[in-house]
């Protein structure tokens, strides 16, 4: 891995860096996308909570699972884009994302961590711009992505555009992230995507890999 840490620097036109701790975020993201879905939890790649409502984690991941069909171009894609409220919460690009599903219809549907990705570009603009910018790589409509931007006072919405999603083995409830985050004395938010202690990432990715 030290390799692809010492490539990746070299791509991106700085000095060759040893892989230790403190990697930078963007020789890690480098790192990580090419040792997929190796992890480097001790660098200084950040990383975000995205609550999703249970029907758009249907549409991009297909969890929770349904009965329909899904688009065969999600399905086989390497990236995909969600739609948010524009307001910043400090996202920058690269960047980990851990996707936890809201509560939907029933307990089961919701409340639990299912996976991460890596966050690779972020984009605010007008509704009509934006999906005509990733209309191939979503699953909102045109008036879906109006009405996101209609909830916001600027009239606008925020894409992020993300690759190399990983689903977990067993998704982590919400009781047990609580859990998690209390062990590490750590604070967390689920009312909107927030940016959480890398520690607590690395307590979450291993939870949702431990063996039963």
């Amino acid at each position: 891995m030290a390799a692809v840490a010492g490539e990746a620097a070299r791509e991106l036109g700085r000095e060759e860096t040893p892989l230790e701790a403190g990697l930078s975020a963007e020789v890690a993201g480098v790192v990580e996308r090419a040792w997929w879905p190796a992890k480097v939890m001790d660098s200084l790649m950040p990383s975000f909570l995205v609550p999703v409502e249970p029907r758009w984690s249907t549409e991009l991941f297909n969890v929770p699972a349904t009965l329909l069909p899904r688009p065969d171009e999600l399905g086989i894609s390497r990236e995909h884009v969600y739609y948010r409220s524009s307001g910043h919460r400090g996202e920058s690009v690269p960047a980990r994302l851990l996707w936890y599903v809201s509560r939907g219809s029933s307990y089961e549907e919701g409340q639990m961590v299912i996976g991460c990705s890596q966050l690779d570009e972020v984009v605010i603009d007008l509704p009509d711009a934006l999906h005509s910018k990733f209309e191939h790589l979503g699953v909102c409509g045109r008036d879906q992505v109006r009405a996101i931007a209609r909830r916001d006072a600027s009239g606008r919405a925020m894409a992020l555009r993300f690759s190399d999603t990983e689903i977990f083995p067993r998704a982590v409830p919400l009781r047990r992230m609580k859990s998690l985050a209390k062990s590490l004395e750590l604070q967390m938010s689920l009312m909107s995507l927030s940016k959480i202690s890398n520690k607590l990432f690395q307590a979450v990715y291993e939870e949702g890999h431990r063996r039963t």
